[in-house]
């Protein structure tokens, strides 16, 4: 699989129409740029995270834990 495909092999959508997705076991919850949310559960679950994460699709919980960190550090309790 080459991760600069523009489509994943199964996956309806080409990664310019994704905006963020969430990961939870092997079932991925993506949002659209059209603001609909699509699920999918890839059958090679480290290849499809590479392929999102390989066209800067941003991951949610990454995200999260980026912002978390940077309230504390604000707060100065890191």
């Amino acid at each position: 699989m080459n991760s600069t495909s523009y489509f994943f092999p199964e996956f309806h959508y080409p990664f310019p129409h994704l905006t963020r997705f969430l990961q939870a076991d092997k079932l991925f919850t993506i949002l659209l740029k059209d603001g609909s949310i699509t699920h999918f559960e890839p059958s090679n679950v480290r290849e499809f995270r590479n392929w999102l994460t390989q066209h800067q699709i941003e991951d949610l919980k990454d995200s999260s834990r980026r912002l978390r960190s940077f309230g504390m550090m604000a707060f100065g309790l890191q």
